[in-house]
């Protein structure tokens, strides 16, 4: 009989007839198993639905005035630097050149120095820096600063409107980030940057950030001016802009040097010959208002220390600064003089100073509200996977 009713079922004949039972039992078993259809397949899916009321007890209640319950809430207290959406390339403004030597020229640059505008971690902080810009809109060049950095006098106003503060009877409002302009030197020379070299007042220069963390004045101790009353600084090359900006840099600056501090300062410079000195306008200023001596040769580092005859020193009391403007050479044979004179404190431009580590003021309560997509995606699936849609086989 039940092998007749299976016959005629696949023959689509007609639907099979169920057997005689009681009228409740019927009933539960079609609340349980949907009639069969097409095929008469004998799987089925049994499916759980929530009811409405489970539903709503399942939800999560959002309490308006509950600011916990925002998302990325802990966005609200993060600490961020000022101008951190400020473009890196801001435009400049050429002011003069001026011949040092054959093939060499002193630059003067107005730039944007702005906290505002400007972020500190793209700003001209200390000597040893490199300044990047572009002439036109050409290739980016890389040039060796010959000004003092910028003191924060100049940025006194921008700090202060950086932190939201307003006087007494005042309305905040929206208003534009304040400008605050510099000037800055750099020593260009004819063959590494022709452009900038030849570059004048129609040309329009971009000015990025700047490269570098300058030199390692700091982690040495040369800044101790009890510890290394004499200092002597070996420099060549595009090196004498970095010891102009070192010797001129304000006691703020991460790089100040405070020569008129100390017992004795004195800078031996080396150059192909005469013609190739730059900076020499400054040398007499530097004597006068810095009490730095200026040694000029052309016959090399070890023949200017071994010819200067009024140099007293104490090797545990003296400090090397070595500017060679990457010229490996040059710093081999400052080197040497170090190595002679016994001086072992030494800082050379080669070795840049550690990167700065900033403090986070977030404060690590806030974030605990902070949201990881990746692990939500990973629970939203795992919720999807033990969710309520199961399936059964059934069998006759």
């Amino acid at each position: 009989m039940q092998q007749q009713l299976q016959q005629q079922c696949r023959a689509g004949l007609r639907r099979p007839q169920q057997p005689q039972m009681a009228s409740s039992s019927r009933a539960l078993l079609q609340s349980r198993r949907p009639a069969p259809w097409g095929n008469c397949s004998q799987r089925t899916r049994r499916i759980a639905v929530p009811s409405a009321a489970a539903a709503a007890a399942s939800t999560p209640k959002v309490d308006d005035e509950d600011l916990m319950q925002f998302p990325d809430r802990y966005k609200w207290y993060e600490a961020k630097f000022a101008a951190d959406d400020m473009p890196d390339w801001i435009a400049g403004r050429f002011i003069s050149s001026t011949q040092q030597a054959p093939y060499m020229r002193l630059l003067t640059f107005e730039v944007e120095v702005s906290r505002e505008r400007v972020p500190l971690r793209n700003a001209y902080k200390a000597a040893g820096q490199r300044m990047a810009v572009r002439v036109n809109g050409g290739e980016k060049r890389l040039l060796t600063v010959a000004s003092p950095p910028h003191p924060e006098e100049l940025n006194k106003e921008a700090l202060f409107l950086c932190k939201g503060d307003i006087f007494a009877g005042e309305t905040k409002q929206a208003r534009e980030p304040t400008s605050t302009m510099a000037e800055v030197q750099v020593l260009v020379n004819a063959k590494e940057a022709p452009e900038v070299y030849n570059m004048g007042a129609d040309d329009l220069i971009t000015v990025g950030p700047f490269e570098g963390e300058g030199l390692d004045m700091r982690s040495s101790g040369i800044q101790a001016l009890f510890r290394f009353p004499t200092v002597v600084i070996f420099a060549s090359g595009h090196g004498i802009a970095t010891a102009a900006a070192l010797l001129e840099s304000p006691l703020g600056a991460p790089t100040h040097l405070s020569p008129t501090l100390r017992s004795d300062v004195r800078v031996y410079y080396n150059a192909p010959n005469r013609t190739s000195l730059c900076l020499t306008d400054r040398f007499e200023k530097w004597e006068e208002q810095l009490k730095v001596e200026v040694v000029a040769t052309t016959n090399g580092f070890m023949d200017a220390w071994d010819g200067d005859d009024t140099l007293v020193y104490d090797p545990e009391a003296t400090a090397a600064i070595i500017l060679t403007g990457g010229d490996e050479e040059a710093e081999a044979a400052a080197l040497e003089v170090c190595k002679e004179a016994e001086v072992t404190a030494i800082v050379s431009d080669s070795q840049a100073a550690a990167p700065p580590v900033y403090l986070d003021s977030t404060p690590k309560s806030f974030l605990r509200w902070k949201k990881d997509p990746e692990a939500e995606a990973m629970a939203a699936a795992a919720a999807a996977a033990d969710g309520n849609v199961t399936s059964e086989d059934l069998t006759d």
